[in-house]
C-alpha cells in the first residue's frame, strides 16, 4: 500500500469527529488480532479538556532527554497524518505509515468477514491501532498517548496505560460525555 492509498482508505471511513464511537470493543478486538502490540511497552495516557497535547509533548521531551526511547500519539494532525505517530520526537515516515495501515486494514477486514466485528473500526480506532503497532515495531520503552475524546471509552484506553494523567476538565462534548463536570470527568 502506498501512502496516498493509506490516507484515502482511512478518510473513506468517515471524518473522525462525525464517526465517533465511544467504547473499547473494536479497538481491543483489532489489537488482539494484531498480536496485542500495546503489551510490549509501558504507556501513559493523558486525558482532559485542555492541555493534554501540550502535556503529552512536554512528557515526551522530558523522557527523551532522560534517554527513554519514546512513542507519542497525538491528535489531530496539522499537515500530515504521520504527525500523530512519533518515535523519539520524529513522525513515522510515509512508507512506514502506509505499511502499517495496510496491515491494520487487512486485519480489520478479516475480522468483519469472520463476523468478529459488525463493521470496520472507525478512522480513530484504526489510527490508534496503527500508532500502537508502530511503537511495538520500533521497540519503544514508553508510549505517551493523548486521549482523543472520552477518557475511559476512548480507543487509546485499550492500551491499558499503567499511568494516567488528567489535565483540566471543562464543559465540552456534552452530547457524548454528560452535562456536568462530574459526568464529564467520569
Amino acid at each position: 500500500m502506498q501512502f496516498d492509498d493509506a490516507l484515502a482508505y482511512l478518510l473513506s471511513l468517515g471524518h473522525e469527529t462525525l464517526t465517533i464511537k465511544l467504547g473499547l470493543r473494536n479497538t481491543e478486538t483489532l489489537l488482539a488480532a494484531l498480536g496485542n502490540p500495546e503489551r510490549s511497552y509501558r504507556s501513559v495516557q493523558i486525558a482532559g479538556t485542555n492541555g493534554k497535547g501540550s502535556t503529552a509533548a512536554f512528557l515526551d521531551s522530558v523522557c527523551r532527554a532522560a534517554g527513554i526511547h519514546t512513542g507519542l500519539f497525538t491528535s489531530p494532525h496539522l499537515v500530515s497524518i504521520t504527525e500523530r505517530t512519533n518515535v523519539d520526537g520524529a513522525p513515522v515516515t510515509e512508507s512506514q505509515f502506509a505499511r502499517l495501515t495496510g496491515e491494520v486494514k487487512t486485519v480489520a477486514e478479516e475480522l468483519v468477514a469472520r463476523g468478529e466485528l459488525p463493521t470496520l473500526p472507525t478512522f480513530f480506532e484504526q489510527v490508534t491501532a496503527i500508532a500502537l503497532l508502530a511503537f511495538a515495531r520500533e521497540r519503544v520503552e514508553l508510549a505517551i498517548l493523548e486521549t482523543g475524546l472520552g477518557g475511559r471509552l476512548d480507543s487509546t484506553t485499550a492500551a491499558r496505560a499503567s499511568v494516567g494523567a488528567i489535565t483540566s476538565i471543562d464543559m465540552d462534548h456534552q452530547e457524548y460525555l454528560g452535562h456536568s463536570l462530574a459526568e464529564i470527568a467520569a
